[in-house]
């Protein structure tokens, strides 16, 4: 949940300024408050202001600091309806992020920028009031605009234009390389002369020369990306709708044609629905995940081998999930081989692997099972003779879970298609021969415990997959055909893989190492 921050200009000693939070309005003294300022996302300002309702007197300010243009409309027109308070047009510069609870980060902008004004007419006294309390404000910039609705319009086409090139082209492409790639910056000044258009529409006096002004801002904002690419790119809500959506509709209802920004913004719109779960879509681990989660020893009975490990632990007395972690480039498809170093005596091990649906970080054990999207079927491949010298001394699992094709990944199983996914048997066959029939019931820790831990570790992302362990493991050898699978269940969901010989590295490609 957002906030909004709500006080009385000059009264700091009053009680009555601050920042509230908004899931607690309804405990808060109520009063007319000098200024609401609306510090919420753009699809926020809705809900957020109508919770700030009661705080509106007659000469109450209200500042809304959203990208684009409809938040600022929003807000205009539910304070207008309200027949109370005075709404302005406002904008920022801040990069900021949640650093931990009570402390914001800021970086990029230096210093950060509070840009405010009228719709229309000169500043009311009320307005240059509150330009004097931000002005002596610490470590932020303060600027009253005489045409606030045209430089308002001016940032809503910087930001939606480089939204739209950054947020299509990829990560890679940040502020400054655009100017660098000519097909870039000529996408991007497409881009800005159709909102230049959609703007003079709307009776924007949009200048030329802005444009060019912004080139310079380009090439200096070394490293830098928009708010909404970083959130449509770790799957996020993210204000699409309200920047490249708003132009596109604004086109259309205007006559204007807006081909690159209605183009960008129809080949982002899944990225954002998926997020918002108003779309649900097949998830592909191998393309849309980032790393797998292994729990160690977590089936009842079962204990760490003393003669490789520090100390011999079993399976009840773990407090919380034992976790190893594999970069997903180590998984292979179902079907592919497994190459394996000389020497290593592999083991089998065949698990559930729990599907992530969505970006997830400090879930409680009640909200875990909302963010599974699906499971998959996992070979966890381990080499019984690799690295098991470093964990005696309490060092990690990397060097015999973690080399490349050491994790099998079998097909995407809707969570649809496995109801109770507790009460399943995973099986494993090598040549064709039964050698496991696991049941997942004997976890030592729930599947929503797992996804709740894990997430308490580090942030999860769409297609991470967190494998909930195995119940046995058994030797391989080179040349077997080793499947999982889960019983019972269509034999397109079973993963394989066969064990071949690593390739040698050649003499010219060792002598460059």
């Amino acid at each position: 949940m957002k906030v909004a921050a709500v006080g009385r200009l000059g009264a700091s000693n009053s009680g009555h300024y601050g920042v509230v939070n908004t899931e607690e309005l309804d405990k808060e003294a109520k009063f007319d408050a000098d200024v609401i300022v609306l510090a919420c996302k753009a699809w926020e300002v809705e809900r957020c202001l109508r919770m700030c309702a009661p705080w509106c007197g007659e000469k109450t300010v209200v500042l809304p600091l959203q990208n684009g243009v409809d938040g600022m409309n929003t807000a205009r027109s539910i304070v207008t309806s309200w027949g109370k308070g005075h709404p302005l047009v406002g904008w920022c510069n801040i990069v900021a992020a949640i650093q931990e609870p009570g402390l914001i980060k800021h970086w990029a902008a230096n210093p950060p920028a509070v840009y405010f004004g009228e719709f229309e007419g000169q500043a009311t006294a009320r307005t240059k009031q509150l330009e004097t309390i931000f002005a002596a404000c610490k470590g932020v910039a303060v600027h009253l605009e005489p045409d606030a609705l045209c430089a308002c319009w001016e940032k809503f086409s910087f930001i939606c234009s480089t939204t739209a090139v950054q947020a299509t082209a990829g990560p890679t492409a940040t502020q400054n390389l655009i100017p660098q790639v000519p097909e870039l910056e000529q996408m991007w000044r497409s881009a800005m002369q159709e909102i230049m258009a959609v703007a003079r529409a709307h009776g924007i006096n949009y200048k030329e020369e802005w444009i060019e002004k912004r080139i310079p801002v380009l090439a200096e904002a070394v490293g830098a990306t928009t708010s909404c690419s970083r959130d449509l790119w770790a799957g996020r809500h993210s204000e699409l709708e309200d920047l490249l959506g708003s132009a596109h509709r604004m086109g259309l209802a205007k006559g204007v044609p807006t081909p690159v920004i209605s183009t960008c913004y129809r080949t982002l719109t899944v990225r954002d629905r998926v997020a918002r779960r108003e779309v649900t879509m097949p998830i592909y681990p191998m393309m849309e995940g980032q790393k797998i989660l292994g729990t160690i020893c977590n089936h009842r009975g079962q204990q760490l081998p003393a003669d490789r490990t520090l100390v011999q632990k079993k399976a009840e007395e773990f407090l919380r999930p034992e976790w190893f972690v594999c970069p997903m480039s180590s998984a292979i498809a179902s079907g592919g081989q497994s190459e394996i170093p000389e020497g290593v005596h592999m083991m089998w091990e065949a698990e559930m692997g729990v599907v992530i649906s969505h970006r997830c970080e400090k879930l409680s054990v009640e909200e875990a099972m909302n963010y599974v999207g699906g499971y998959c079927v996992v070979l966890d491949l381990t080499g019984g003779n690799l690295g098991f010298e470093t964990m005696k001394y309490g060092m990690s699992w990397t060097r015999n879970k973690c080399q490349s094709s050491f994790k099998p990944v079998g097909r995407f199983i809707p969570a649809g298609e496995l109801p109770d996914p507790e009460k399943v048997r995973i099986g494993c066959r090598v040549n064709g021969k039964t050698v496991a029939s696991d049941e997942i019931s004997r976890m030592k820790f729930s599947i929503a415990e797992q996804v709740a831990d894990a997430s308490e570790l580090t942030p999860l992302q769409r297609g991470d997959i967190l494998l909930t362990g195995a119940g046995s493991l058994g030797p391989l050898a080179m040349g077997d055909l080793v499947e999982g699978y889960i019983e019972g269940l269509d034999a397109k969901y079973t993963v394989s893989t066969k064990l071949v010989p690593k390739p040698k590295k050649r003499k010219a490609d060792a002598a460059k190492l």
